[in-house]
This record gives C-alpha cells, sequence and structure tokens, in this order.
C-alpha cells in the first residue's frame, strides 16, 4: 500500500510542467564569445589544426631512436644457415647516422668454427649535398609552415565568424524592430481605411481613395508577412553561428551604437601590415621559397656519404666460445653518386628563382591591397556614420508629416492621396534609418577585421617583416 502511495505521488510530480528558466537577453558580446567557443566551422577548422600539429610532431620523430631486429634463414641443399640480432640507430640533424646492435650468425655445419658474434658500430655521414640542417631539418621546417599556414586560417575563420555573428545580431534586432513598426503602420492604416470607408459612404471620399488606401493596407501586411520571414530565418542563422539547436528561440539585448576612434589612414594601414595574418602568410611564403631556392642548389653538389664501422667479433665452433670478442675489425669508406650533367637539377634551381620572384611580387600587390582595403573599410564606416545622421533627420521630418497629414486628413482638411504618400514616405525612412543604424556596427566590425585587430592572435603568426 506504501508503495502504491508513494508511486501515485511520484507519477504526479513528474505530470507538473517543469516552468522555464528565466534568462537575461543575450549581449552581442556574449553572443560573440559563445560562437568562438561552440561554432561547429570553428570546431572542424581546429581539427584541421590539431592534424597538423601530429604532422610535426610526426617530422620530429625521424630523429627519434630508433630499435628494430633483423635476420636471415637460409637453405641450400639441407644446408642451413640463420643469422639474427638486434639494431638500435639514431639520426641527427646534421645527418649524422649511428647504428648500434649485436648478432650472432651460424654457418652451415661443415664449416669450421660455425657460430660467429660481433657486435657492430657504424657511422654515416652525408656530405655536400646532404650535409647540414638546411637539409635535415626540412621536413620538420615544411610541417611547422603547415602548422602555421593552418592556424592562421582557423584564426581568419575566426574573425569572419565574428563578423557573421555581429551582421546577423543586428539583422536580428532591426527586424525585431521593423516588425514592431509594421504592427504600428497596420494599425494607422486600418484606421484610416475605416475613416475612408465612411466617408465613401456619405460622399465625401471617392472609391478610388479607398482602394488606395486598402493598397496602402495591403503593402503594409506584405511588409510584415516578409519581415517575420525574415526573422526566422536570421533567428536559425544565428542559433547556428552560436552552436544552439535551431529550434532555440534567443532573447537578444539591444546594442549601443559603437563610436569608434578611427585612426589616420596611414596609421590603420601599417596597423593592417603589422597585424593582418593572411600578409603574414605571404611572407612566410616568400621565406618558404627562398629556402627551396637554397635546397636546389644543394642538388648540384655531389651525393656522396662517409661510411665507418667498427666490429668486435669472435668465431668458434660453440657459440660461448664467440662471445669472447677477441677480434676488433675497422672499416671506412666512400659511397656516392653524381649525375655529371645536372640539366634537371639546373632547371629545378631556376624553377626555384622564378617561385621566389612570384612570391614577392604576391607580397607586393597584397601590400596594396591592403591599402585599399583598409581605405574602403575607414570610408565605409564614416559613410555609414553620416548616413545615419541624415536618416535620423529624415525619419523625423518623414515621421511628423506622417502625423500631420493623418491628422488634416481625420479633420477633413486634407486627403488620402497626401496621407497614402506620407505615410509611404515614412516607411521608407524608418526602413532606412534601422537598416542604416545594424550597418554601422557590422561596419565598425568589418573595419577591425580589415586591420587585422578583431580577434587577438598569437604574436608568431603575426608579420615578421623580411
Amino acid at each position: 500500500m506504501r508503495e502504491r502511495l508513494f508511486l501515485h505521488l511520484f507519477c504526479m510530480l513528474i505530470s507538473i510542467p517543469l516552468l522555464p528558466l528565466s534568462a537575461s537577453p543575450l549581449a552581442l558580446d556574449e553572443a560573440i564569445q559563445t560562437a568562438l567557443q561552440h561554432n561547429a566551422r570553428l570546431a572542424y577548422g581546429s581539427l584541421a589544426v590539431d592534424r597538423q600539429r601530429l604532422g610535426v610532431t610526426s617530422a620530429r620523430q625521424e630523429f627519434d631512436p630508433e630499435i628494430s631486429p633483423n635476420g636471415s634463414l637460409n637453405n641450400t641443399d639441407g644446408n642451413t644457415d640463420w643469422r639474427y640480432g638486434i639494431r638500435a640507430q639514431k639520426k641527427f640533424l646534421w645527418g649524422t647516422e649511428i647504428g648500434l646492435g649485436p648478432e650472432v650468425t651460424h654457418y652451415p655445419s661443415f664449416v669450421d668454427d660455425a657460430w660467429r658474434s660481433a657486435v657492430k658500430v657504424d657511422i654515416r655521414q652525408p656530405l655536400f649535398r646532404n650535409f647540414g640542417k638546411l637539409v635535415n631539418e626540412e621536413g620538420i621546417t615544411a610541417a611547422s609552415e603547415r602548422l602555421r599556414a593552418e592556424e592562421r586560417r582557423w584564426e581568419l575563420q575566426k574573425a569572419d565568424i565574428v563578423v557573421d555573428v555581429v551582421r546577423s545580431f543586428e539583422t536580428i534586432l532591426r527586424l525585431q524592430k521593423q516588425i514592431e513598426c509594421d504592427k504600428a503602420i497596420l494599425e494607422r492604416t486600418d484606421k484610416l481605411r475605416e475613416l475612408t470607408r465612411i466617408r465613401e459612404r456619405q460622399g465625401r471620399a471617392s472609391h478610388v481613395d479607398t482602394l488606395r488606401i486598402d493598397l496602402l493596407y495591403g503593402q503594409a501586411q506584405s511588409r510584415q508577412e516578409t519581415h517575420t520571414e525574415e526573422f526566422f530565418s536570421a533567428s536559425r542563422e544565428l542559433a547556428e553561428l552560436l552552436g544552439f539547436p535551431p529550434e532555440q528561440s534567443i532573447e537578444l539585448a539591444t546594442t549601443p551604437l559603437p563610436d569608434l576612434d578611427v585612426p589616420p589612414m596611414e596609421a590603420a594601414i601599417q596597423t593592417s601590415l603589422s597585424n593582418r595574418l593572411d600578409y603574414a602568410q605571404s611572407l612566410d611564403d616568400y621565406r618558404s621559397l627562398q629556402r627551396q631556392v637554397k635546397l636546389a642548389r644543394r642538388k648540384l653538389e655531389p651525393d656522396l656519404t662517409l661510411v665507418a664501422e667498427n666490429q668486435q667479433y669472435d668465431q668458434d665452433n660453440h657459440f660461448s666460445g664467440s662471445t669472447d670478442f677477441n677480434n676488433n675489425l675497422w672499416t671506412v669508406g666512400l659511397a656516392g653518386q653524381m649525375d655529371l650533367l645536372q640539366h634537371r637539377n639546373k632547371t629545378a634551381v631556376n624553377t626555384a628563382k622564378v617561385d621566389v620572384q612570384s612570391a614577392w611580387e604576391a607580397i607586393c600587390i597584397k601590400r596594396r591591397t591592403l591599402a585599399r582595403e583598409v581605405q574602403q573599410a575607414v570610408s565605409a564606416y564614416r559613410q555609414v556614420r553620416a548616413e545615419f545622421t541624415i536618416a535620423g533627420r529624415n525619419y523625423e521630418a518623414a515621421q511628423s508629416r506622417a502625423e500631420l497629414a493623418r491628422r488634416l486628413f481625420e479633420m477633413g482638411r486634407g486627403d488620402n492621396f497626401a496621407v497614402s504618400d506620407a505615410e509611404n514616405a515614412f516607411v521608407e525612412a524608418e526602413s532606412t534609418l534601422l537598416s542604416t543604424r545594424a550597418r554601422i556596427c557590422v561596419a565598425g566590425y568589418n573595419l577591425f577585421r580589415i586591420m587585422g585587430i578583431l580577434t587577438e592572435a598569437p604574436q608568431s603568426l603575426k608579420p615578421n617583416p623580411l
């Protein structure tokens, strides 16, 4: 009985709907931080960075010690010989390779002293072509360059996401205000429509006047439907940028208008050259191609390798006797090859030189492009600020005109043509004001992005002058 009562109370409790938790409106800076932490595209891009980081680790492992077993087994006409051993080796940045390990060999039974045991130490040192860090560190250097390039792409993607969030955020705020204005216009137009119909019945207005107001009312309805659908789409876009479920409703806080202290044009351009990551990548590409010229010239040198080996060994009819290691054998040699004509290697050098010249031209083009982009971004911000001031004056004038036209019409001292014309002008002025206000915020953030200071990137990724 007690268990049944407890189960009944539990079912009653879980059937009570949970009240939604109250949450404060989402501010723009909070939205940006949320996007930087949870955006799916940024998460995907970070995996590419992790992969390149593992590539650097893999390249460095070329110089880690290695231990490998080795052996062989042969049988010829019933005579068997075998060999087994283990070898530890390590490669160094100068190209030097050192190997060390024991080895045991058992010859066929008809051979005297069939057991041979040895401890071998061998050193291989490349000369000329493959000597030095330039050649042997190339794998690590190239992997590190790929990592920096991927990190820069990821940082640039973060800046793009921030601008997308700002644009989506401001679009939603604009549409929210626009929908409110649409409702107010619908209410005013509905009153004018009713008044016009009354006057038409009284003979004080024509049917054309009624149709004109009906058209104005229909246009207001159409705008409201359009803005509602745009609001729905923009809300889904913002939810995706923030990493939220598409159906999640987000309440936004109104953002204050940015009032940026725009630096002088030359200072803004210098800031861009000191912070833009795509420009930094151009400089790194140039340095990389300069290194490729040096590597191509190295291939014109002889490919020689100095080989030295020392064996402490012994050979006996029994295994135990072969481990005395009473004998010492030194071997020193020189191995290598070289194409005396070097046609392909010479062409590779000339190709690398052309690539360097091309990269330098790309840097010059990039500088001019950056200067133009900064000039355009500064000009766009100043222009939209000026447009906002003008749009504010136009809005006040259009609002006053629309109110006056409505009062005159309601008093019977004006026609509905003046009212509809004033309402259309007011709608256009109001839309322009809201649109311009949203563009100010986007233009300010975009200016920071063009200058390379929208998001803080690691200093190692910023431009390093040549």
